[in-house]
C-alpha cells in the first residue's frame, strides 16, 4: 500500500520547494493575528502550531514570548525545527497526526493552521477529523486560526481545466510542477517531479531526492466558506473575524483565507 502524499511530500526537500515562504512571510502573519483576535496567553496559556513543518513561525512566537507546542507528522522536518530553535528551546516540538492529537482537552488557548496546513485527507468532508481535534484541545473562548488560499480565487483561476505546468530550478534539483482542479472530488492536484541536476546527485540525495529522481500528487480539498463554517459549527466553533491577506484587506480581495474560529463557552449558548 503506497503512503498517502503528504508523507512524501513534507521531506527534507520541502523547504527548499517554499524557500519563498520565509521568516519575512512569517512576520507579516502574525503582525496580522492578534489585530483579529487575541492568542490569549498573558497568562501562560500555550499556543499550538498544528503542521508547524520547519519552524519558522515557531521560531517568532518564540522571540513574541508565547508558550508554544509545535507538532508535526514529518520528523524530517521537526529536526529543522529543532535546529531553527536550538537545542535547548521553550518551544517542545511533538511528532503526530493532526487528526489524533496526543493532547489533553482544552490545553491551548490558541491553535494555528498557518500556510494551508488543512486540508489535506481527500474531498472536504473528509477533513473533519482535523476540526473535532482543535475543537477538542481548545479551551473554552479560545481561537483557531485558519490561514487557507481563497478558495474561490483558486476555483476560478483553474476552474478551465488546462493544467498549469511550471518548470524551475531550485539548488540541486530540476522542478516541474503540474496543478490541476479536480471539480469531481473538489480539490487541487499539484503532480510533483524533482529530479537531480547534472552533476548534483550527491545533494539531491541528501533532501532525499534519488538519482532517477522523485514524483508525488499533493491533493488539498477546495472548500466553499459555507462548508468551512459548517465544520467549525458541528464542532462548537463560530468564525469571529476573517481578512484576505497578511496586510489584512477584506475577505474576497487578496489571495488568503485567514478564518479565525472561536470556541463556544456555556454562555454563549444561553
Amino acid at each position: 500500500m503506497s503512503k498517502p502524499w503528504f508523507e512524501t511530500a513534507f521531506n527534507s526537500h520541502y523547504p527548499l520547494l517554499y524557500q519563498h515562504r520565509d521568516t519575512t512571510e512569517a512576520a507579516r502573519c502574525l503582525d496580522l493575528l492578534p489585530s483579529l483576535a487575541p492568542l490569549n496567553t498573558d497568562q501562560g496559556q500555550l499556543v499550538l502550531d498544528l503542521g508547524c513543518g520547519d519552524g519558522r513561525h515557531l521560531e517568532l512566537l518564540k522571540k513574541l514570548g508565547h508558550a508554544t507546542i509545535g507538532l508535526d507528522l514529518s520528523m524530517e522536518l521537526l529536526h529543522g525545527a529543532q535546529t531553527r530553535l536550538g537545542k535547548v528551546t521553550t518551544s517542545p516540538l511533538v511528532r503526530g497526526d493532526m487528526r489524533r492529537l496526543p493532547f489533553r482537552e482544552a490545553s491551548f488557548s490558541t491553535v494555528l493552521s498557518l500556510f494551508t496546513a488543512f486540508g489535506y485527507f481527500g474531498p472536504p468532508a473528509a477533513n473533519q477529523d482535523p476540526v473535532r481535534e482543535v475543537a477538542r484541545v481548545l479551551v473554552p473562548g479560545g481561537h483557531w486560526f485558519l490561514d487557507y488560499f481563497d478558495c474561490d480565487r483558486v476555483r476560478a483561476e483553474l476552474g478551465g481545466g488546462e493544467p498549469r505546468v511550471r518548470d524551475r530550478e531550485l539548488g540541486p534539483l530540476k522542478v516541474r510542477e503540474k496543478r490541476r482542479f479536480v471539480a469531481e472530488e473538489s480539490l487541487v492536484a499539484k503532480q510533483v517531479r524533482l529530479e537531480p541536476r547534472p552533476g548534483h546527485e550527491p545533494e539531491a540525495a541528501k533532501l532525499g531526492v534519488p538519482a532517477d529522481g522523485l514524483e508525488y500528487t499533493e491533493k488539498v480539498a477546495i472548500f466553499t466558506l459555507r462548508e468551512l463554517d459548517d465544520m467549525a459549527s458541528k464542532e462548537n466553533l463560530t468564525r469571529v473575524a476573517a481578512a484576505g491577506s497578511y496586510e489584512g484587506v477584506s475577505l474576497g480581495d487578496g489571495n488568503r483565507w485567514i478564518l479565525v474560529f472561536r470556541k463556544n463557552t456555556r454562555d454563549d449558548k444561553v
